[in-house]
């Protein structure tokens, strides 16, 4: 996407937005997102408190990140 001169914002599909508007909301999603070394680093220390268990990558990766994007949303 590329901001243009009159302050909208095009997309690839040609829908037009605010620019204020557009940016507000990247900024909002953009801030909550846990990174990768995030979710990996406390899927890990699920892996560990559970015991180690093989075959519980998924679900310990799917926890960690549904733990961490409900703490950076109450910030």
């Amino acid at each position: 996407m590329a901001k243009s001169s009159k302050g909208t914002v095009s997309t690839t599909t040609g829908s037009t937005y605010s620019g204020a508007a557009t940016a507000t909301a990247t900024r909002t999603t953009v801030g909550k997102a846990p990174s990768y070394d995030q979710i990996a680093q406390r899927a890990k220390e699920i892996w560990k408190k559970k015991g180690c268990l093989p075959g519980q990558d998924e679900q310990n990766w799917l926890e960690a990140e549904r733990q961490l994007k409900a703490e950076l949303g109450s910030r």
